[in-house]
């Protein structure tokens, strides 16, 4: 979590672009970070990152229900010899809340 402590952030305003992002249930936050993560990209494909917050006036939305993915590991000695079992909730919340990269 090193290198997440200094990600910049970026305030984008009266822009439009598209907001992708997917939601990962709780049970699988061993996997990765639970609830929503959001990235957008700038229609002019110039700016945009992790989505923090954001406030809009019209969306169009579209929703797509995914049942399955696919993971590929790295293939070394260290990510072997890694502890993955410890939590990190406090490190990933602190992330994802207020100081993520991107757009707010």
């Amino acid at each position: 979590m090193d290198a997440l402590k200094n990600q910049p952030e970026f305030e984008l305003r009266n822009v439009r672009g598209t907001l992708v992002g997917f939601r990962c249930p709780a049970y699988a936050g061993n996997v990765n970070v639970p609830g929503y993560h959001l990235h957008f990209i700038t229609e002019d494909r110039k700016a945009g990152g992790h989505v923090l917050e954001l406030q809009t006036d019209t969306v169009t939305a579209r929703m797509e229900g995914v049942h399955e993915f696919h993971m590929v590991l790295p293939h070394n000695k260290s990510f072997y010899h890694s502890d993955l079992t410890k939590g990190k909730k406090a490190e990933l919340e602190k992330v994802e809340k207020a100081g993520g990269t991107g757009s707010r």
